[in-house]
C-alpha cells in the first residue's frame, strides 16, 4: 500500500532537491534526512485520511487517553502527574481541566458507551510522579458524570487498580488489581482481573494468574480481551526466533471464566502484543515492534482482523505513541508530537 505522504509527492521533493543540490551545500543534508526518513516510513499502509488536532502542549508526552463514543473529544493525562486530567473537544480545539481532588490525580480514563459516564484511577500523589502512585496500595476506581463532572467511589478496595472499563451495557466494570512494591523501582505485578456489579455493588475475581504485566481490557460481548505477560500459569506467546516469552493477547468466556490466548499470523515477524482496541468491523489494534535492519527494533501501530489474520502495520512511531479507536467506528486516533507539541491523529480509511 503506499505511504500516507504519497509516491507522487516524494518523486516531486526529490527532484526539485537534486537539481539544487550542487548549489546548496544544506540541500545535501535535506536530501539524506529525506532519504533516511522515507526508509523509516516504509510499509506504513496508507489508504488514509489524516486529520490533526494540535493541543499547545509542549515538551510531554501523552500517558493515557480515551475518545468518547462519537469521536469528538479526549480525555488524557500527560507524563507529568500534575498537569492532572484534560478534556481536549476536537470541534473547537479547546482544553478544559477536569477539577480533581487535592492531593489526588486521576488518570486511565475511559467513557462508558452512551458517552455518560468516565471510569477512572484516582492516585494519592507522592512527590509528584506516577511512579509512587503505582507502587503504593492507594489507588480507588471512581466513575464521573460527563455533564458536571461530578464525581463519586465506588466500593471497591483500595489497590494498585489499573484499566477500569464499562461494560458494553454500562452495568458492569471491569479492571485489574495488582500487589503493591513497598519500596525499590519495581513496579507492582500479580494482576489479576475482576469485574464489579454496579447494580449490586459486588466485586469478582474472575482470574487467577498472578501476572507481572497487564494492559488495556476490552469488552468484547461473550468475552474480555486484555493483553498480559509474566505468568507461568498463562498460555505463553514466543516468537518465532525468539528465546523468551512476549507480551500476548488474552480471552476470558463470562461464563464459563476459561481463558484462550488468541493466535496471529506472524509472518511480518512482529514481537509484543499490546492491546489498543477493535473498531466496528472487529478488526483488532496493536503496538508492537518488528526487527529492523542491523538488529534494530522499530516499533509499529498494527491492525488484523478479528481472526488474528492479514495483519498490517498501519503506522511506525516511537512506543510513547498509542491508538485508540471510538466506539462503533472505524476512526483510529493516534497519539503523537510534532515538533515537541503534543497532538492527535485522526486517520479515516479512504473508502469507508
Amino acid at each position: 500500500m503506499k505511504s500516507i505522504n504519497t509516491q507522487k509527492n516524494c518523486d516531486k521533493e526529490l527532484f526539485i532537491i537534486n537539481n539544487n543540490i550542487a548549489t546548496f551545500a544544506k540541500t545535501k543534508i535535506l536530501f539524506i534526512f529525506l532519504i533516511i526518513f522515507g526508509f523509516f516510513q516504509k510499509g506504513i499502509a496508507a489508504d488514509f485520511i489524516e486529520t490533526v488536532y494540535k493541543t499547545g502542549i509542549m515538551n510531554k508526552t501523552v500517558f493515557n487517553y480515551s475518545i468518547s463514543p462519537e469521536g469528538t473529544k479526549i480525555l488524557f493525562n500527560t507524563d507529568q502527574i500534575v498537569d492532572g486530567l484534560q478534556l481536549l473537544d476536537l470541534k473547537s480545539g479547546k482544553i478544559s481541566k477536569i477539577q480533581e481532588e487535592k492531593g489526588r490525580s486521576w488518570t486511565q480514563p475511559n467513557w462508558s458507551r452512551d458517552g455518560t459516564k468516565v471510569v477512572a484511577i484516582s492516585i494519592v500523589m507522592r512527590n509528584n510522579g506516577y511512579m509512587d502512585g503505582f507502587m503504593i496500595d492507594e489507588q480507588d476506581v471512581i466513575i464521573l458524570d460527563t455533564k458536571d463532572w461530578s464525581y463519586r467511589y465506588l466500593n471497591i478496595p483500595q489497590g494498585v487498580n489499573r484499566a477500569p472499563i464499562f461494560s458494553t451495557d454500562g452495568k458492569m466494570l471491569y479492571y485489574f488489581r495488582g500487589i503493591p512494591r513497598k519500596s525499590g523501582k519495581t513496579p507492582a505485578s500479580k494482576f489479576d482481573l475482576y469485574s464489579y456489579d454496579l447494580i449490586a455493588n459486588k466485586e469478582t475475581k474472575l482470574t487467577n494468574y498472578e501476572m507481572y504485566q497487564t494492559h488495556r481490557i476490552y469488552d468484547d460481548g461473550d468475552e474480555i480481551l486484555f493483553s498480559a505477560y509474566g505468568s507461568k500459569s498463562l498460555p505463553t506467546f514466543k516468537p518465532k526466533g525468539s528465546m523468551f516469552d512476549q507480551t500476548s493477547l488474552y480471552a476470558v468466556n463470562k461464563s464459563t471464566l476459561k481463558l484462550r490466548m488468541l493466535s496471529f499470523d506472524q509472518s511480518s515477524g512482529f514481537f509484543e502484543i499490546y492491546f489498543d482496541g477493535k473498531d466496528m468491523d472487529g478488526n483488532i489494534y496493536f503496538r508492537t515492534n518488528r526487527e529492523g535492519k542491523g538488529g534494530r527494533f522499530i516499533f509499529f501501530i498494527y491492525r488484523c482482523d478479528s481472526s488474528g489474520n492479514n495483519c498490517e502495520n498501519i503506522r511506525s512511531r516511537s512506543m510513547q505513541n498509542f491508538a485508540r479507536i471510538p466506539f462503533n467506528k472505524k476512526e483510529i486516533f493516534i497519539s503523537d508530537t510534532i515538533e515537541n507539541e503534543i497532538v492527535f491523529r485522526k486517520l479515516v480509511e479512504i473508502g469507508d
